[in-house]
């Protein structure tokens, strides 16, 4: 059996970005062998796209306690790193390499705990596909297992910094284009230029948004992260293409409503929207810190959260128990130099047992 630290190390080594060359297969099959090899717990490979696959360990038909974690990491740009990102290597006591806090860490201590004798009756470890990127994972297995088990508590291992955290806002993302009209760039009174247009509208929502706020979640955010339109510089543009980023952190922002805003915005721009796709459309979640006290455990400030799918759980199954916990850094997620701290990886896989000892 290894320990957290040369389990991490060869979890890292196993690249399982996504794009046309790569995916999580093979650290899927090496953790599979490894819980066959290790562990007493039923294994389920639970197919979802391309041979890619999700693992369901469990040792029972019915689940109180669902442990999760993603097994994708982001891409990798190796020339903007100091050493080599699927070479995990130790320099002043942290762990670098891609994945060692986002989040091959929590997976290595999920092995860790289900290779255990001695488990609590009623426990489940998911480790799934796909989490930054589209959540092919998450989505596969809610619709799989959505009528089948019903946790009462959800423990996902992408946290950070040994703290809890207890939620996290939405995620909306919407594309659009707008249509203005076109003219000679020396006579602008003469079109509509949909750049301007876009980025009016934008503004218009950003405003409306400013005002949906949560006391624990913060504040609802908004980004135009792409933007492109226009023909030539001597053009008034005609088109533009623009896709959003919305963090709601209440409830109440949903996909339709952006919608409903946008084409009001759009028509007090006298333009028309084209094209318009809701790419995700995920709210909230947040449990309760009162039914997490007994963990024992700082809570993180959750205010600028980002999305975790856990979130997908805590809807499907009507709103267990759910939070985070990781040992990693989270300034370095999805950053090049991406590490973890030894020593707060050493602490993981005792916390993490005391954790499902106390549900």
């Amino acid at each position: 059996m290894q320990n957290i630290l040369n389990l991490t190390k060869k979890l890292v080594s196993i690249p399982s970005f996504v794009d046309e060359n790569n995916n999580e297969i093979k650290v899927a099959d090496f953790i599979f062998d490894y819980l066959q090899n290790n562990s007493n717990l039923k294994l389920i490979k639970e197919p979802v796209i391309d041979g890619r696959y999700n693992i369901l360990a469990t040792n029972s038909e019915d689940i109180d306690t669902l442990l999760c974690g993603h097994m994708d990491t982001v891409g990798i740009d190796k020339n903007t790193w100091d050493t080599n990102p699927t070479t995990p290597i130790i320099i002043d006591n942290k762990l670098y390499g891609r994945g060692t806090t986002d989040m091959k860490s929590g997976l290595a201590a999920m092995i860790l705990l289900a290779c255990q004798k001695n488990l609590p009756k009623n426990i489940g470890f998911l480790f799934y596909i796909d989490e930054e990127y589209t959540f092919l994972g998450m989505n596969k297995f809610i619709t799989d297992y959505g009528d089948k088990i019903k946790p009462k508590n959800v423990i996902c291992l992408d946290g950070s910094e040994l703290e809890i955290a207890n939620g996290c806002r939405g995620l909306i993302e919407v594309q659009l284009e707008i249509r203005g009209i076109s003219c000679h760039a020396g006579t602008p009174e003469n079109g509509i230029s949909a750049i301007e247009v876009s980025y009016k509208i934008y503004q218009k929502l950003k405003d409306f948004l400013s005002t949906f706020n949560d006391p624990e979640l913060g504040t609802t955010s908004i980004n135009l992260g792409l933007i492109s339109g226009g023909s030539a510089p001597n053009l008034v543009a005609g088109n533009c293409k623009i896709t959003i980023d919305i963090r709601p952190s209440v409830s109440s922002i949903n996909g339709q409503l952006i919608t409903n805003k946008l084409i009001e915005f759009a028509k007090i721009e006298s333009v028309k929207i084209n094209n318009l796709k809701i790419n995700f459309d995920y709210g909230s979640w947040l449990t309760p810190k009162n039914d997490l006290e007994k963990i024992g455990l700082p809570f993180k400030n959750i205010r600028k959260s980002g999305y975790f799918d856990t979130q997908l759980l805590w809807q499907k199954f009507d709103k267990p128990i759910s939070f985070t916990i990781g040992a990693g850094c989270q300034s370095t997620a999805h950053t090049s130099n991406e590490f973890i701290e030894i020593e707060k990886l050493n602490k993981l896989p005792n916390i993490l047992l005391n954790i499902i000892n106390k549900f």
